[in-house]
C-alpha cells in the first residue's frame, strides 16, 4: 500500500499544476480586452490540452466551463454561437488535428454547463444544450464505445480523450432517448460475426442501463432477441436460474418441450451469431440421449446435417470437449465449421483431434486461461480447441484488435478459408513447441529465432485466443521476410504475400507507388490492369477461385491519408440493385469506417456475406495501391474506358495521394 500511496502522489501534484497553469490562462484571457483575446486563447487550448491528456483531467477543465464564454474562449470562432453549432460535426472536430480536439471539447463542456445551468447560453437554453449533447451522443456512438481501427490505433491519445469527453457527458445528462441508435449498433455488429464480441456486449450492457423512451415496438423486439441471445434465449433457460439448473430441467423435460427448446436456441443462434451460455447445456444432453435432434438444435442445414452424421464420432467428440457454458461463443464456429463439411477433411480432423491431448507450453497455457474471465474450470486443452473451431466457423470473423500490423490477421482468415489443416499445424506448432516455420525462397525462417523489436503482451491485444497465440509468431516472420525482400527496388509485398498466404497468391504484383521517389506512377495503367484482370466486362470471364491480398490506403473522414492496410478481396459480384461491387475482408471487422470523399464500405444492404465489407468498384480501386494478378487471366487493357480511369484516378488524387507526387499518370 506505502509503494502505490508513493506512485499516486506525483500524478496527483502533476494534475495539480496542469489544472493551475490552466486556470492561471484562462484568468490572463478574461483580463484582456475584446481586440486581444486571439492572443491569449493559444495559451488556453495548449494549458486545456495538457489536462484534458489527462485520466482525470476532464472534470476539473469542467469546474470552470461556466467561465468559457464571458472569457473569450470561443471568442471570434466558429464554436462562439452555440446554437449554431452541429452535433453531427463534434466528432470531426474531436478527431481534427491540431488544436481543434480540444477547441471541440472545450465547446462541448461550455455546453454541458449550459445544460446543467451552470452558465448562461446566449439563445440556447439548458432544454436545447441537453437535447444537443443527446444528439451529440447518439450520432458518435463509434467513439463511445470504439472499434479498432487504424485511425485510432495511430492515435490513441486523441481516441481515449474523445471516448472519456463523451462518457463524461453522458453520465451527466443521461442516455435516455438513444436506445434506438445502440441497438442499431449492435445489429451492425453483428450482422459482421466478429469472433470477439465485448464490444457488443457492452453495448448490450449500455442498452439496458438506458431507460425505455418512445422507440418502436420492433426496436425493443430487437433488443430482446440480442439481449436473449447471451442470456436466456428459451422458456426453459428463463425458467431456471443457471446453466447447472437447467441441466436438471431438460432432464425431466418431454420431447416436446425439448424439441421448443432447440429451435428456439437454433434461431437465436443463426439470427444474433451470438451464443448463450445455456445452450451447450442442451447439446451435450441431445449428444448423449438423443443425436437426431443436433441438427435442429444448431440450426444446420442439409449440408451440415450431413456432415454432422458422417462425421458423429468425432463431432460428438469435439463437442464434449469444446462446447461449454463458458465457451458459448464458439457455438457460431461449431456450427459454421459443420456448414462448411471441415470434418470429412482428413487434416482438419487430425488437426483437431492433436489439439485435444496437446502438450501446451506453460505461457500458452497462461495465455490460454487468462483469455476470458471465466473458464468455468476448463483445461487449457478445452480452450484451445474451442479457440480452433471459433476461426474455423467465422473465418471472416478475425480482427487484429489493437495489433498495428494487419498482415497477421489477413493471414489467419485466408487459411482457415483454404488451408485450415495448416493453419491447425501452426497453431499445434506455436502452443506445443513455441515456433511456427514458413518458407522464404527456399530459406526456412523459424519464428522462435527471430528477434522482433515489435513484441508486446499478447494480452492487450484483444483478439481472440488463436490469434492471441499466431500473431508474435507470424509478426515475426513477416518482419524478418521484410528485412529479406528490402533494397530489391520494388515493394517488397511482392514476394512476401506468396510466401507467408501460399501458393494461391499469384506471384504477378503491381504496386501504383515508385520505392525510390514515394511518388505515385502510372496511376492509369495501373487502373486499367486492374480492370482487365478483375472486371467482368474486361477479363475475359474469368472468376476470382481465391481471396486476393491487395493494399489499400485507408483515409480518415477528411480523405486524408491514415497509411496502409491489408484486406482481401474475397469476391466481385452485382448486388440486388445491378451495380458491381467488391466485396472485401478487412482485418478490422469493423467494415464501416467513413473513408472521406463518399466512400463509405457497408456490411449489409448490398448483397454482403457475414464478415464482408464491399464498395462498389471503382470506389474500391481509388483506394487501392497494390494487388497481386495472374497475368495469363488479364483480358483487354485498351477496352478500359478513359473516363472510368480519369474518375479513379480523381478520386485518388483528391484524397489519400493529395500531397504527392504523381509520375506518368
Amino acid at each position: 500500500m506505502a509503494n502505490t500511496a508513493t506512485r499516486e502522489v506525483p500524478v496527483q501534484e502533476e494534475i495539480r499544476k496542469r489544472s493551475r497553469r490552466f486556470e492561471e490562462a484562462l484568468a490572463e484571457l478574461e483580463a484582456a480586452p475584446p481586440f486581444a483575446k486571439a492572443r491569449y486563447q493559444t495559451a488556453v487550448f495548449r494549458r486545456s490540452t495538457d489536462l484534458l491528456d489527462a485520466r482525470e483531467g476532464i472534470p476539473l477543465v469542467y469546474e470552470y466551463a461556466g467561465r468559457f464564454d464571458a472569457a473569450g474562449v470561443f471568442h471570434g470562432g466558429p464554436w462562439e454561437a452555440p446554437a449554431k453549432l452541429l452535433p453531427q460535426l463534434v466528432g470531426v472536430g474531436l478527431l481534427g488535428d491540431g488544436v481543434y480536439p480540444s477547441v471541440e471539447a472545450l465547446s462541448e463542456l461550455r455546453v454541458l454547463a449550459i445544460a446543467e445551468g451552470k452558465a448562461e447560453g446566449r439563445d440556447f437554453s439548458a432544454d436545447e444544450a441537453a437535447e444537443f449533447l443527446r444528439e451529440v451522443v447518439a450520432k458518435h456512438l463509434h467513439l463511445l464505445y470504439p472499434g479498432e481501427t487504424e485511425d485510432r490505433r495511430s492515435r490513441p491519445r486523441i481516441y481515449f480523450r474523445a471516448e472519456s469527453l463523451l462518457r463524461f457527458i453522458a453520465d451527466h445528462i443521461g442516455l435516455e432517448g438513444l436506445r434506438e441508435q445502440v441497438i442499431e449498433e449492435i445489429e451492425l455488429l453483428c450482422v459482421q460475426r466478429p469472433i470477439a464480441t465485448d464490444r457488443i456486449r457492452g453495448l448490450l450492457e449500455m442498452a439496458r442501463r438506458i431507460e425505455p423512451g418512445k422507440e418502436s415496438d420492433e426496436a425493443q423486439r430487437t433488443l430482446d432477441l440480442y439481449t436473449q441471445a447471451v442470456g436466456a434465449p428459451t422458456a426453459g433457460s428463463r425458467a431456471t436460474a443457471e446453466p447447472g439448473s437447467y441441466r436438471d430441467w431438460i432432464r425431466e423435460a418431454g420431447p416436446a418441450a425439448l424439441g421448443e427448446e432447440a429451435r428456439s436456441f437454433a434461431e437465436s443462434l443463426c439470427r444474433t451469431g451470438l451464443g448463450s451460455p445455456f445452450h451447450p447445456v442442451l447439446l451435450r444432453f441431445l449428444q448423449k440421449n438423443d443425436p437426431s435432434g443436433l441438427p435442429g438444435a444448431l440450426g444446420l442445414s442439409e449440408t451440415g446435417s450431413a456432415e454432422l452424421f458422417r462425421n458423429a464420432e468425432l463431432a460428438g467428440q469435439l463437442l464434449r470437449a469444446s462446447l461449454f457454458p463458458a465457451t458459448a461463443d464458439a457455438l457460431t464456429g461449431f456450427r459454421g465449421m459443420l456448414e462448411r463439411g471441415l470434418l470429412s477433411r482428413r487434416e482438419v480432423a487430425g488437426g483437431l483431434r492433436r489439439l485435444l491431448d496437446l502438450d501446451i507450453l506453460p505461457s500458452v497455457r497462461e495465455m490460454l486461461l487468462d483469455s476470458q474471465a471465466d473458464t468455468g474450470g476448463l483445461s487449457p486443452n478445452n480452450l484451445l480447441l474451442a479457440a480452433a473451431i471459433r476461426v474455423l466457423g467465422q473465418p471472416l470473423g478475425v480482427g487484429q484488435g489493437n495489433n498495428p500490423t494487419c498482415q497477421a490477421a489477413r493471414g489467419i482468415s485466408l487459411w482457415s478459408l483454404h488451408a485450415p489443416g495448416l493453419l491447425l499445424g501452426m497453431a499445434a506448432n506455436a502452443a506445443r513447441d513455441g515456433t511456427v516455420e514458413c518458407r522464404f525462397e527456399g530459406q526456412v525462417l523459424s519464428s522462435g529465432q527471430i528477434v522482433y523489436e515489435g513484441s508486446y503482451d499478447t494480452r492487450s491485444l484483444s483478439v481472440d485466443p488463436l490469434s492471441s497465440l499466431l500473431v508474435p509468431h507470424l509478426d515475426r516472420l513477416y518482419f524478418r521476410m521484410q528485412q529479406l525482400a528490402a533494397y530489391r527496388g520494388e515493394d517488397p509485398h511482392r514476394w512476401i504475400n506468396p510466401a507467408l498466404y501460399g501458393r494461391w497468391v499469384p506471384t504477378q504484383f503491381e504496386s501504383v507507388l515508385d520505392p525510390a521517389s514515394g511518388a505515385v506512377r502510372d496511376h492509369g495503367g495501373f487502373v486499367r490492369r486492374f480492370f482487365a484482370t478483375h472486371h467482368p466486362d474486361y477479363n475475359e470471364g474469368h472468376e476470382l477461385l481465391y481471396p486476393n491480398p491487395v493494399g489499400l490506403m485507408v483515409t480518415n473522414v477528411h480523405g486524408r491519408l491514415l497509411g496502409p492496410h491489408a484486406v482481401s478481396i474475397q469476391r466481385i459480384r452485382r448486388d440486388p440493385d445491378g451495380a458491381l461491387r467488391i466485396y472485401f475482408f478487412n482485418p478490422n471487422t469493423e467494415g464501416r469506417q467513413d473513408w472521406g470523399m463518399q466512400v463509405r464500405p457497408s456490411v449489409r444492404g448490398h448483397g454482403e456475406a457475414h464478415g464482408e465489407s464491399s464498395l462498389p468498384f471503382g470506389s474500391f480501386v481509388s483506394r487501392m495501391y497494390a494487388f497481386h494478378y495472374d497475368p495469363y487471366e488479364m483480358g483487354e487493357v485498351y477496352a478500359v474506358p478513359s473516363p472510368t480511369v480519369e474518375e479513379v484516378g480523381r478520386m485518388a488524387r483528391e484524397s489519400w495521394a493529395r500531397e504527392m507526387p504523381w509520375l506518368d499518370s
